[in-house]
């Protein structure tokens, strides 16, 4: 694994090169906050809940 490197300018950070695994670990974990975040909002907005027994027994599964 590639150690995590900052780079700085005039003694400040302005990039970060890090493993690639690690990149994509981290795109995941941004991407599963954004689909928590989008099902939330929808949860609040629905008016109606059905259950998932419910559900299946509508769906005849």
């Amino acid at each position: 694994m590639i150690k995590t490197q900052i780079i700085k300018e005039n003694n400040r950070p302005v990039a970060v090169i890090l493993d690639y695994n690690e990149y994509r670990r981290l795109k995941e974990i941004e991407q599963d906050k954004a689909d928590y975040r989008s099902a939330i909002a929808v949860k609040m907005k629905a008016k109606k809940w059905t259950t998932h027994a419910a559900l299946k027994k509508q769906l005849g599964i």
